[in-house]
């Protein structure tokens, strides 16, 4: 049950093909694999950004990686946050928010968000040091994945149709309880970052509760972009301010200084 809700979170998440089946049989029995396929995705993101780093210069192994990024996961929740952002600004009512969050064009604000999204995970990426940055992408990843845990538990899904959860999905224990025990295990680790994730993400969840009284898919993966671009612009502040609260910044500062660092030309 374990291992296929993983490879179904997989599959959902990202291009990498998953035989049918290896995948979960139970009704959105993917969501137990949330966490764990996103902390899969982050050990790849290392991987891309340790080989990055080590042959090209700092700028451009940034835009590699975010370019790697957006093609592992297929773009699946820029598409929701750009689908949001046309949805969720301005004035509108409930039934024309739903139309437009169904829509699959792309607004002005919808390209927007996709922009500042991409500018803003560059520039942390790049302000970062290479030793806590590429570390820490796989927190970071198993974090955000588990916020949409945290979401369907707080809003309830608001399509009458069949659509990306079912109605006994959000009221599943296991799922609120793993998703805890995420947050608290990132918190331990990087309290600053997840404190101003979540926050975050509360305050989202607010509007979303607003405009629509609940949630959708595209609200679902708006949510991964947020907290992940929250987390990283208070972990470039947390760095830059010196701070050493949090596990994991102790842990990176004890590693050797020249672990992460490109050969010499």
């Amino acid at each position: 049950m374990i291992l296929g809700g993983f490879f179904s979170a997989l599959a959902f998440l990202t291009v990498i093909p998953v035989p049918d089946f290896l995948k979960s049989r139970r009704e959105n029995g993917m969501f137990s694999g949330y966490p764990a396929a996103g902390l899969a995705i982050g050990i790849l993101l290392s991987a891309a950004a340790a080989g990055a780093v080590w042959v090209f210069p700092l700028p451009v192994a940034v835009v590699l990686l975010v370019g790697v990024s957006v093609l592992l996961t297929g773009a699946i929740h820029l598409d929701g946050l750009a689908d949001c952002a046309d949805a969720f600004y301005g004035r509108r009512d409930r039934d024309t928010v739903l139309r437009i969050l169904k829509d699959p064009r792309i607004g002005t604000m919808g390209g927007a968000a996709i922009g500042l999204s991409l500018l803003l995970r560059a520039a942390a990426f790049l302000s970062l040091p290479t030793a806590i940055l590429i570390p820490v992408l796989p927190v970071l990843s198993m974090f955000s994945r588990s916020t949409v845990l945290a979401a369907m538990r707080v809003l309830p899904y608001v399509r009458a149709e069949s659509g990306i959860i079912s109605a006994g999905a959000a009221s599943r224990p296991t799922l609120a309880v793993l998703a805890a025990a995420v947050v608290i295990l990132s918190a331990t680790l990087l309290p600053i970052p997840v404190g101003a994730s979540l926050i975050a993400c509360a305050l989202f969840w607010r509007l979303s509760w607003k405009k629509i009284g609940g949630c959708t898919g595209d609200v679902l993966g708006a949510t991964i972009e947020i907290s992940e671009i929250v987390f990283l612009l208070a972990l470039t502040a947390h760095v830059k301010a010196g701070l050493s609260w949090g596990g994991f910044v102790t842990l990176a500062r004890l590693l050797p200084s020249g672990l992460f660092a490109a050969p010499a030309p």
